[in-house]
């Protein structure tokens, strides 16, 4: 799953409507599809081993 280009513009319509509850709604649902795509994107290479480097 993708994050459709049109969310943003959502976002920012909400916002410039002075629809403060909408664009709550819209942001929150942007950053949940966000978050999802990037444990995805994690989980797919667990049985690789990872190396973080904390300099």
């Amino acid at each position: 799953m993708t994050v459709r280009p049109d969310e943003r513009e959502e976002i920012i319509a909400a916002i410039k409507a002075g629809d403060a509850e909408q664009a709550d709604r819209l942001t929150i649902a942007h950053a949940a599809q966000i978050v999802r795509q990037i444990r995805d994107y994690i989980a797919r290479d667990l049985d690789r081993p990872l190396a973080i480097s904390i300099a």
